[in-house]
């Protein structure tokens, strides 16, 4: 934090959901309101994570949420 002070950097983040709160979110999920899948852009396997990690600073690389799959079927 010396470090965040002395530069001045800002720091972002965030601390999510709380746990209380995670019933009504499935809730909504199980009944079709909120369709996270919409967000998965790109499914890959296990074995192409590590190309896929190093290619997201890249221009062009897909937006959205990458699943990776331990085994793809």
């Amino acid at each position: 934090m010396a470090r965040v002070i002395a530069l001045e950097l800002e720091v972002v983040g965030s601390h999510g959901m709380p746990a209380h709160d995670y019933p009504a979110l499935l809730a909504l999920v199980a009944a079709g309101r909120l369709r996270p899948d919409l967000l998965v852009t790109r499914r890959l396997g296990l074995d192409e994570a590590g190309a896929a990690l190093a290619a997201m600073g890249e221009p062009g690389y897909p937006a959205g949420v990458t699943v990776v799959e331990p085994k793809r079927a």
